[in-house]
């Protein structure tokens, strides 16, 4: 007997604990409220207005060390974080700012490129790594380089002539 109404008083607490007529209304305004915010703060991101995207140095002497500024503004709504700069090729070192940019403000981003063994028409592109929508950037160099001696000459004739399609690429030897 005692089995019997323990059963049954087990059985009449599962089905009580059960019954969740409305479970929305033990759903707090305040967390509602907080879920949205952190939602609606989670689509903003920040955003790299840049002056320029691309500078063009015109026609230098290969050997020459040419530097320029790419000056942007965050004109997003969270602070702008930049994570890495990579370029394209060694010859051209960037250089960040590491702290964070503030929306509305503004600050630069730095770039050397050595033009030596690069004769001819050269076109760099710097890909900046950012807590940005797209989170990389880009912006580019040109530069037109005379070559300095015969050796240079000899090279950018043949990149020419691979550029013109009358030398097939596979036949040089360009180092």
């Amino acid at each position: 007997m005692k089995k019997i109404l323990f059963l049954a008083g087990l059985t009449l607490l599962f089905i009580t604990a059960c019954q969740n007529d409305n479970p929305a209304a033990k759903i707090k305004d305040e967390n509602v409220k907080k879920a949205q915010e952190k939602r609606a703060e989670m689509n903003k991101f920040p955003k790299m207005t840049f002056d320029t995207r691309e500078v063009d140095f015109g026609t230098h002497h290969e050997g020459e060390i040419l530097d320029t500024v790419f000056k942007f503004t965050n004109t997003g709504e969270v602070p702008l974080v930049i994570t890495n700069v990579k370029t394209s090729c060694g010859c051209t070192t960037p250089y960040w700012p590491k702290k964070p940019i503030k929306p509305g403000e503004s600050d630069v981003i730095k770039v050397k490129f050595n033009t030596n063994h690069k004769p001819g028409k050269q076109t760099k592109t710097i890909t900046i790594h950012a807590n940005t929508k797209n989170l990389t950037e880009v912006i580019r160099i040109k530069a037109y380089n005379i070559p300095k001696d015969e050796k240079g000459k000899e090279k950018l004739n043949k990149i020419n002539k691979i550029l013109q399609n009358k030398i097939d690429p596979k036949t040089l030897n360009l180092k």
